[in-house]
């Protein structure tokens, strides 16, 4: 697929060729409208940018139950967990959306930072199931937006803490209103996941 930098005034104003016909990549924003090409448009080459619009555009493949990978990915050790639960769960047949398949960097141009922000909401729309990886002290702040927006959506939620401090101390236990919003459905393994995918 093709795609073009729709104009020079907005950095994020992007659009994909069709049929003959330029459509703004985030419908979300911009609408569905069909808009002539335009001598203004450039061609999108870069391949960060390229992977970011693609994934918007297709966040899931496959044809199996559509899961959200919610969770941090801001160290090695949260991207390690997200990656082997994706993983586990594409073997057996799910679609997965893993949002760091798309990375930002400090030098992530506005428009990568779009996409994934659009991706992310497009995805969480489109999912079955969201799957929150609530490891840690606190839940990461974006993993909590995501439990907020799936729960307004009417979407199941899932929560994974494998965390061994659950065991020791109640501090570190999920608060009670994020646990209401998803009826209390906290796994400790991925096993425990899927035997909740299965009973849902």
């Amino acid at each position: 697929m093709k795609y073009y930098l729709g104009n020079e005034t907005d950095e994020i104003f992007a659009v994909y060729e069709r049929d003959g016909c330029c459509h703004p990549v985030f419908a979300e924003k911009y609408g569905t409208a069909a808009l002539p090409y335009g001598p203004g448009m450039r061609a999108i080459e870069d391949a960060q940018t390229l992977a970011a619009l693609d994934k918007y555009m297709q966040p899931y493949r496959g044809e199996g139950l559509k899961i959200y990978m919610a969770g941090p990915l801001f160290n090695e050790g949260d991207r390690y967990t997200n990656q082997v639960n994706s993983d586990a769960l594409r073997a057996i047949g799910y679609s997965t959306f893993l949002p760091q398949e798309v990375v930002i960097t400090k030098d992530s141009s506005a428009l990568v930072k779009a996409a994934c922000l659009y991706m992310d909401l497009k995805a969480i729309r489109a999912c079955d199931i969201l799957l929150a990886n609530c490891n840690g002290i606190e839940i990461d702040s974006g993993t909590a937006a995501e439990i907020g927006l799936a729960y307004g959506l009417q979407k199941k939620t899932i929560l994974y803490k494998s965390d061994v401090r659950n065991y020791y101390n109640e501090t570190f236990r999920l608060n009670n209103f994020v646990g209401g919003l998803v009826d209390n459905r906290v796994c400790a393994s991925i096993a425990e996941v899927i035997a909740e995918i299965k009973a849902l």
